[in-house]
């Protein structure tokens, strides 16, 4: 057997299976060993160090893969301010990890966050690497990450955790994973360690990367202030719950639109100068980005009782009515495709930065108003997001690429149809089977892959999606 290619999206796939697998699992196993106080302690640790990590990290990326002709200044000028920047967000870190550790009660904190505060400038670096890798379409380093990484963070974490370390466990878990993303980009990336701060390079990347990093920033940091503040109205166990709820579904749903984004970004912004086939393109992402996404979400929320009993036992029971709640919500995520990438491409990065402002809002004010004291009321305020921004970005990226609404939903059919079917088989199952919680779990998950599968390659007439094509590189100077 011949492996793909260096550059076949079939990687990104393998990527995605992989990590949602260990972000998923690797959180259950050690949470299951070191339980909820502990899990809860780490948690704030690693919420903040993941906060200030976007900033470093998700700096240049973009602003690589849409430049149209990036020269070695541009990469070396990017690497090292990204790492720079790494830099002082781990001495933010440093700092502010005994007021962390005072406003969380939890005096741990501070030692936990003192750890993490080095793997900030690496990872760094490595976040600006992996935006050379991209516009390269070089999938299988990038995969290499996840592939090699996270069984190798995961045995990390399990052997502190078994050897009753609590909340290092988490931190073993976060560092080896880091350490080993910084080594593989170094090395596959052959992106040497040459510090430069040319200022005309940097100058021609700033309108993608400020907005960008910006908008990114909000997107995926909204979680961790989310984390945060829910810890400070809250206990550290309804915080626990809550994050392992919200893990069992974002643990994969985040892989899908990362990876959903590393094929849509390089491929919209090479079609730069071809606004027909790019709307293609878009369209094209926007399917299969429901056919990953959308049984994921139904899969979580058909099935979180017996996920959360078979894989946490009786103590986290709380977690399944959450996990419910919020898997329900995401499905409505996947109806407008991906048109944060879709804005970069058209030159309108700041289009991201607006839109995610209000996906920051939205959970903070409804937060704010129902402050929760149990997992279900935590749920409910983060769901609240999935309820007012899909038709906002459905409404701006179909304006964007001037296709009727019909269009998108013929592109979305085979995700949906399939979801629905699988579903259907998958509730038929639970109301006549009584079997204990592993069985009904792997009897209800291998039937609703199967009918999935099937009625999928159905709608797609045979074919795999267009998106998981080849598709040429774009031209770099």
């Amino acid at each position: 057997m011949r492996l793909p290619s260096s550059r076949s999206p079939v990687w990104v796939l393998a990527e995605t299976a992989t990590s949602a697998l260990f972000s998923l699992f690797s959180m259950l196993a050690i949470g299951r060993v070191i339980g909820p106080e502990a899990a809860g302690t780490g948690m704030i640790a690693i919420a903040s160090f993941a906060l200030l990590d976007l900033i470093g990290s998700t700096l240049f990326p973009d602003a690589l893969v849409q430049h149209r002709a990036p020269t070695a200044r541009h990469a070396a000028s990017a690497l090292t301010c990204a790492t720079l920047v790494g830099a002082a967000m781990g001495v933010v870190l440093a700092v502010f990890g005994p007021l962390m550790a005072r406003w969380s009660a939890a005096p741990a904190v501070e030692a936990l966050c003192w750890v993490l505060a080095p793997l900030l400038p690496i990872s760094a670096f490595a976040g600006a690497g992996a935006g050379l890798l991209l516009r390269d379409h070089r999938y299988a380093p990038l995969a290499a990450r996840v592939l090699v990484g996270q069984p190798l963070a995961l045995a990390a974490g399990l052997g502190l955790a078994a050897s009753g370390h609590g909340p290092w466990a988490m931190i073993a878990n976060q560092a080896v994973a880091t350490v080993v993303a910084f080594a593989i980009v170094l090395g596959f990336g052959r992106l040497w360690l040459r510090p430069m701060l040319d200022r005309g390079a940097l100058r021609e990347l700033w309108p993608v990367a400020l907005p960008q990093v910006a908008a990114l920033a909000v997107l995926i940091g909204r979680y961790r202030l989310f984390l945060v503040l829910l810890g400070l109205v809250t206990t550290e166990s309804v915080l626990a719950v809550s994050h392992f709820a919200f893990r069992m579904l974002d643990a994969a749903l985040v892989v899908v639109w990362q990876s959903i984004g590393r094929i849509a970004m390089p491929r919209l912004c090479g079609l730069q100068g071809d606004r027909h086939a790019q709307a293609e393109a878009f369209g094209d992402i926007a399917q299969l980005l429901a056919l990953l996404g959308m049984p994921i979400a139904a899969g979580v929320a058909l099935t979180a009782p017996d996920l959360v009993h078979a894989l946490l036992g009786p103590a986290w029971q709380d977690a399944a009515g959450a996990a419910r709640i919020v898997g329900v919500a995401a499905l409505l995520t996947f109806v407008n495709g991906d048109p944060l990438s879709l804005f970069v491409a058209r030159g309108k990065a700041r289009w991201n930065l607006y839109v995610n402002l209000v996906s920051l809002t939205v959970p903070l004010v409804a937060l704010l108003v129902i402050r929760p004291q149990t997992a279900e009321g935590a749920a409910l305020a983060w769901a609240s997001q999935s309820l007012v921004l899909p038709p906002l970005l459905t409404w701006l990226a179909l304006r964007e690429v001037k296709r009727p609404w019909t269009w998108l939903l013929a592109k979305l059919a085979p995700g949906l149809v399939s979801t629905a079917a699988m579903a259907a088989v998958v509730l038929a199952l639970q109301a006549t089977l009584r079997l204990s919680s592993f069985l009904d779990l792997a009897v209800s998950g291998l039937a609703g892959a199967t009918v999935y599968a099937a009625v999928a390659w159905i709608m797609l007439r045979g074919r795999i999606p267009r998106a998981l094509l080849r598709h040429p590189v774009a031209a770099t100077a």
